[in-house]
């Protein structure tokens, strides 16, 4: 089974900027995906494809890079609309990408959709990418983050209310990655596109916006009706990483085939400037990013606690 690795950037100057991104370039994602690609070419997977509503200026973008090293660059049709507050607004956008692969991926070849903002350090499992291509559909579980960050009974709910049912058991998929036949991508884009309005219809009652509420719903609409999911965190297929977060600890990542940076879109975007992408390199940039962050957090820590005795003494000094 061939694997086509793709991205989404869009481009819409008039769109409210990722929460997660600092650099207020429209193409600042293109740069990304620069690093992604090199990144698959150091572990032998095929050029990446970035999907785009603007083909024209990422080309242009991509001008100085040498032929053989640029991702491939494809149009693609958006069909969606939406607020252009929304948060997250771009991300919506994968949907009309699924759609769009959907239709045109031979038999043979399972979609690989990948956040720019991710860099590969080994090459995927063929036994993984073998059980994903008889399943039909490779999974990124992060139920154990989202579930206690926000409250397990709002996250269900916000689920349920974007499936119009209620779920057996349901899951928090990443956005990030997610690998499919195009069986399998015929099968989710309808539940996901039925997903999606229900979740336009129903988006002040949420509290969670993005592709993952609406792509999630359809996904356990599917696995309640016996779709066989495979969760590829569990191999170490992705893992994703914030700088100075203890949930995992630093050194496992660098056993994944994927790490996905999304408070860390800066660093990719200068290890873009490099002609190839160097594992070792990246990964003492990215450790040194994670030491200052815990220092921040432990400040943050600090400064709360100190808060929290000067408002106990002023309450004293009340009574």
């Amino acid at each position: 089974m061939n694997l086509f690795p793709c991205t989404l950037v869009y481009v819409d100057v008039d769109a409210k900027p990722g929460p997660n991104s600092t650099n207020r370039d429209p193409l600042s994602y293109v740069s990304q995906a620069v690093c992604l690609n090199n990144s698959l070419r150091r572990v032998g997977l095929p050029t990446l494809t970035i999907m785009t509503n603007a083909p024209e200026l990422v080309a242009r973008r991509l001008e100085s890079i040498p032929v053989e090293h640029r991702p491939l660059v494809t149009r693609l049709t958006a069909t969606i609309e939406l607020p252009k507050n929304t948060p997250f607004y771009a991300a919506h956008f994968k949907l009309d990408l699924m759609d769009q692969v959907a239709e045109s991926l031979p038999a043979d070849t399972m979609m690989l959709l990948l956040d720019a903002d991710m860099v590969a350090l080994l090459p995927l499992d063929r036994d993984l990418i073998e059980r994903c291509a008889q399943a039909g559909l490779g999974v990124f579980d992060i139920s154990d983050q989202v579930f206690p960050a926000y409250g397990s009974e709002r996250v269900v709910a916000d689920l349920e209310i974007v499936a119009d049912r209620r779920l057996m058991n349901p899951r928090w998929y990443g956005g990030e990655f997610l690998i499919a036949t195009p069986v399998a991508l015929r099968r989710l884009v309808p539940r996901a596109r039925a997903s999606y309005a229900r979740y336009l219809n129903e988006s002040e009652r949420l509290r969670h916006h993005g592709d993952e509420a609406f792509i999630s719903a359809a996904l356990n609409a599917l696995s309640d009706e016996g779709q066989v999911l495979i969760e590829v965190g569990a191999y170490q297929a992705v893992g994703r990483h914030w700088a100075g977060n203890n949930y995992r600890d630093l050194r496992w990542f660098r056993c994944c085939s994927f790490v996905h940076l999304p408070g860390g879109k800066a660093l990719l975007e200068k290890e873009a400037r490099f002609d190839d992408f160097a594992p070792d390199r990246f990964w003492r940039t990215m450790r040194a990013a994670h030491l200052r962050g815990r220092v921040r957090h432990a400040l943050k820590r600090i400064v709360r606690l100190l808060n929290v005795q000067r408002l106990a003494a002023r309450m004293r000094c009340a009574a």
